[in-house]
C-alpha cells in the first residue's frame, strides 16, 4: 500500500539507526541492508517519527532550514519515495509493535538417554554431550577440551546411531538432523556449539573474528572463512600476544572482548606453517579424519589465554598468495559496512547492538590487512596494537614488499536522493 499525498508513513519498525559522525546509518534487520544518510535526507527520516502527514514534515523542515515549505514539497515527497523503494518505511496505519525480545538463549529440553560426562562452558552457554557411539563422544570431548568446566550443563547436544550408516545430533530436547558420517556428526556438534556461544550473549556485539591480547588492550580480526583469521590468530599467539578466540568475539558495552578460548581450527592450508601444532596421535580412525580436514588446536599448546580486554584495534585481514603485506586505514562509514558482513545476527538485540556497533567503529580505528607473509602480517597487527593511531611503514620482501600505510576503502554505491542536497547511500552485506 502506498502513501497518500498527505498522509506521512512510519520508519519501518525492522529498521535501527545510530548518527555516525555527519551522517545517520540506518540497517534493516531482514534485509541487512545498510543505509547512509547526510543531513538533509536524515531530517527527512527524522521528520517521519512524528509527523502525520506530509504537510507536517514540509513545515517542519522549513522552520528549521529557514525556507517555503512549498518550495521542498515535491523534494520531500520524492525522497520519501527513495525510502519506500528501499523498504525503509511501513505506509498503512497498522499498529506494528517490534517482536519482542524473547532470548535466543531458552533452548527446550528434553529427553536425554544418558547422563552428560561433563560441561563445556561456550560464552555463557553450558552445554553437555552425549553419545551412544563412545568414539563420536570422544573425539568430540578432546576438541572440545578447553571449554571443559564444572558448571552444570543448561542444555544437553545428543548424538544418536541411527544405524550403520547415519545418525542424529539434536540440540536441547530437538529432533536432530540426521547425519550420513560419524565425521560430519562430530562436524555439527561443533558447529551447534559455536551457534549456542553465540546465542547465549544477545546482550553482546558478536563478530566472527579472531581476537588477541596484549594484556592490556584487544585487536579484533573480523573476517570471512578462508580469509586467514585463524591462521593469523595463532601466529599471533605463538608470537607472545594472549588469546581470545578464532571464531566468536563477544564485545560488551563497554567495548572489551569477552574470551572464548576454544580450539583453534586451521585448515590444511595452515598445516605445513604450523608443523608443531600437530594433533597428538591419540583416538581411532574418527580422530585422524578429523585431523586430516581440519586440526583443532588446544590454544595453550600456542601460548597464554587473555581474560577480557578493551578492543584498541579492528584489523580485517585478507590472505591471498603472492599478495603484498598492506595496512590500510578505513574510514567510519566504510568501517561500518565493512563489520556489518561480519557480524552475527543481532536482529534479538537490534537498535542497543547497532548503536553500540556503529559506536565502535567511531571510537576504534579499522584497518584492512592484505598478505601472504605471516610474518609481515604479525608484525603489521603488532604495530597497529602498540600505536592504533599510528601506522608503521616497513618495506623489503620475496613476496613484493610490504605497504602497510593510508588509503581507505571503496564506499558502499552512492545512490543520490532527489531532495536538493540530501542523499542516502546502501549496501547489502551478507550473515557471517
Amino acid at each position: 500500500m502506498r502513501y497518500t499525498p498527505t498522509i506521512a508513513p512510519r520508519p519501518h519498525h525492522r529498521v535501527v539507526e545510530a548518527v555516525l559522525r555527519d551522517e545517520l546509518a540506518l540497517f534493516h534487520l531482514d534485509s541487512r541492508r545498510l543505509h547512509l544518510l547526510n543531513g538533509s535526507a536524515a531530517a527527512i527520516w527524522g521528520q517521519l517519527h512524528t509527523a502525520d502527514t506530509i504537510g507536517e514534515v514540509t513545515i517542519g523542515l522549513g522552520d528549521r532550514f529557514e525556507v517555503d515549505p512549498h518550495s521542498i514539497r515535491a523534494d520531500v515527497e520524492r525522497t520519501i519515495e527513495q525510502f519506500r523503494a528501499d523498504g525503509l518505511l511501513r505506509i498503512d496505519d497498522r499498529v506494528i509493535s517490534p517482536a519482542p525480545r524473547a532470548d535466543m538463549w531458552d533452548p527446550p529440553q528434553g529427553r536425554v538417554g544418558a547422563p552428560a560426562r561433563g560441561s563445556f562452558a561456550a560464552l555463557d552457554a553450558r552445554v553437555g554431550i552425549v553419545s551412544d557411539d563412545e568414539e563420536i563422544l570422544a573425539t568430540v570431548e578432546r576438541v572440545l577440551g578447553p571449554l571443559r568446566c564444572d558448571d552444570p550443563p543448561a542444555v544437553t547436544i545428543e548424538v544418536v546411531a541411527v544405524d550403520e550408516f547415519s545418525w542424529t545430533v539434536g540440540v536441547g530436547g530437538r529432533a536432530g538432523a540426521t547425519i550420513g558420517s560419524r565425521l560430519s556428526a562430530v562436524l555439527r556438534v561443533i558447529s551447534e556449539i559455536n551457534h549456542l556461544a553465540v546465542a547465549s550473549v544477545p546482550d553482546d556485539l558478536v563478530f566472527h573474528s579472531g581476537a588477541v591480547s596484549d594484556g592490556d588492550q584487544a585487536v579484533l580480526l573480523p573476517a570471512a572463512s578462508n580469509h586467514g583469521k585463524s591462521t593469523l590468530t595463532t601466529a599471533l599467539v605463538a608470537d607472545g600476544l594472549a588469546y581470545l578466540t578464532d571464531e566468536a568475539a563477544a564485545v560488551t558495552a563497554e567495548l572489551s572482548v569477552r574470551p572464548f578460548a576454544k580450539s583453534i581450527a586451521l585448515d590444511p592450508g595452515s598445516f605445513p606453517l604450523f608443523e608443531a601444532l600437530v594433533p597428538p596421535c591419540a583416538g581411532g580412525d574418527l580422530a585422524k579424519a578429523l585431523a586430516s580436514r581440519e586440526w583443532h588446536v588446544d590454544p595453550v599448546r600456542v601460548g597464554t589465554i587473555a581474560g577480557p580486554a578493551p578492543v584498541a584495534a579492528i584489523v580485517c585481514p585478507h590472505w591471498r598468495a603472492g599478495a603484498s603485506t598492506r595496512l590500510s586505514p578505513v574510514a567510519p562509514s566504510e568501517a561500518l559496512h565493512l563489520l556489518l558482513g561480519e557480524t552475527f545476527d543481532f536482529a534479538v538485540g537490534g537498535q542497543p547492538l547497532f548503536e553500540r556497533l556503529v559506536r565502535l567503529v567511531d571510537t576504534v580505528p579499522v584497518f584492512r590487512l592484505g598478505y601472504s607473509d605471516l610474518g609481515e602480517a604479525v608484525g603489521a597487527v603488532r604495530a597497529v596494537l602498540s600505536d592504533p593511531t599510528g601506522v608503521h611503514v616497513s618495506r623489503g620482501s620475496s613476496r613484493g614488499g610490504s605497504d602497510v600505510g593510508r588509503g581507505a576503502g571503496a564506499a558502499p554505491r552512492a545512490v543520490e536522493g532527489p531532495c536538493g542536497d540530501a542523499s542516502l547511500r546502501t549496501a547489502s552485506r551478507p550473515r557471517p
